[in-house]
């Protein structure tokens, strides 16, 4: 009987553990995504006033989390949540704002326009979470924007972003906020049965 209430006990806290990550705010799960799906290969911008790099996740319906996180290019048009992780410890204390712009439907003539505007704050935890709705196929740009030192905007890093098409540069083999949940989970299962005591007489 103690061995059954153990078991259930474990698979009821693995069971709580899980649900409660995959449950977190949209921020949060995002912030643990980009760990999981950070690559170093394929999603730097080394190009502006500081080093970035950058992780762009389709937002699922249903509110599931983000599990596939991708470059300059997303497959398909919709809701996004972008990370961006500031590779200079310095531009921490910079205040920084954002600015999504499009650069006109493919195909046309049409000039650029803002979809989203992030007013300058700064972001003393290295990331910066943007959370938009790319609703039209073609050509964005992420820029990130520092004061000139005159009390003006500058443009310091430019992030350009495809929309459309399919395809995609996915991270390849990489963990999203479920699967981190249940390795949490089995690990505790895992260290709770080998690390327990065995009485005397017990199997």
């Amino acid at each position: 009987m103690k061995k059954v209430f153990r078991n259930r006990y474990v698979a009821g806290l693995c069971l709580a553990i899980s649900m409660s990550l995959t449950t977190l705010p949209a921020s949060a799960q995002l912030m643990l995504a980009h760990e999981g799906h950070h690559d170093d290969s394929g999603c730097q911008i080394e190009n502006g006033d500081f080093p970035v790099s950058i992780s762009v996740y389709e937002v699922p319906e249903g509110n599931i989390p983000p599990m596939h996180s991708y470059c300059s290019h997303l497959p398909n048009a919709g809701k996004i949540n972008m990370s961006i992780e500031l590779g200079d410890e310095k531009t921490r204390e910079v205040p920084i704002a954002v600015r999504v712009l499009m650069e006109g439907h493919e195909g046309s003539e049409h000039g650029a326009h803002e979809v989203l505007y992030m007013p300058a704050e700064k972001y003393t935890s290295g990331i910066i979470v943007v959370a938009t709705n790319l609703e039209h196929v073609g050509m964005y740009n992420v820029q990130l924007e520092t004061d000139d030192g005159a009390g003006n905007a500058k443009t310091a890093v430019k992030i350009p972003l495809h929309v459309g098409e399919g395809g995609g540069h996915d991270h390849g083999s990489s963990f999203g906020t479920i699967e981190i949940a249940l390795l949490i989970g089995v690990g505790l299962a895992g260290a709770f049965i080998f690390t327990r005591k065995k009485k005397p007489g017990e199997i």
